[in-house]
Parts: structure tokens; sequence; C-alpha cells
């Protein structure tokens, strides 16, 4: 075999080895795209749990610390393990739609003087 056909032949070999897609712009620009949108929404997910998962630990730990501080000073280790379990059984409750939201906001409103106002799609 010549120096000539070994090259073709090795050349060949490459070829063999190495796949080669024509794709238009077009064509690029869509697989672009959905390769893109699968991974915003997968980082969206992420992100949405992790937001989820933060207010729950506000949610039961904050109303904990002004219990124990402030309160239950004496008694916290004893009323909180109730506490918490009323926390979860109303949020459980909210989940299940058996309890309404825009009830919950007037009470907090009336009771707590505290209202949320929902702006520009966000609650402030």
């Amino acid at each position: 075999m010549g120096r000539a056909e070994r090259r073709r032949a090795q050349k060949l070999k490459q070829k063999e080895k190495t796949t080669t897609y024509n794709l238009t712009k077009a064509q690029l620009d869509v697989m672009v795209r959905e390769k893109i949108g699968d991974e915003l929404i997968r980082v969206k997910q992420e992100a949405t749990d992790d937001a989820v998962n933060t207010a729950m630990v506000l949610l039961l730990t904050l109303p904990l610390e002004v219990l124990m501080d402030h309160y239950w000073t004496k008694s916290y280790a004893k009323r909180i393990p109730k506490f918490t379990e009323r926390v979860l059984e109303y949020y459980e409750r909210w989940q299940n739609g058996e309890l309404d939201m825009e009830k919950l906001k007037e009470d907090l409103w009336e009771y707590g003087g505290v209202k949320l106002v929902e702006s520009e799609g966000e609650a402030t």
C-alpha cells in the first residue's frame, strides 16, 4: 500500500468516526431555543422549590422564636409542639382548599393590623 492509499484510508477512517450534520440557521435556532427553554423550566422549578422551602422554614421558625422570646418564656418547651402541629394542620387545610386566602388576609388586617396588598404580581 502506497503513501497516498494509506492517507486516503486514514481520512476515511476519521470520517467514519465523525458525524456531520448540515442544518439551516432556522433549524439550529429552533434546537437552541428548545434546549434553553428546557433549562429555563428546570431553573424556574428549582427557584420555586427553594422559595417554598424558605417560606415554610420562616413560617414555622419566626412565630416560634417570637413565642419563645416574648410570650411563653417559661412554658415554651411544653407548648411549642402543639402549636407547630396546629400550624401545619392549618397549612394542610389551606392546601386542600378548606381555608380561604381572602378570609385569612382579612383576619390578618382586622386582628393583626397588617394589610397585604398585591401589586404588579407581588404581595406587599
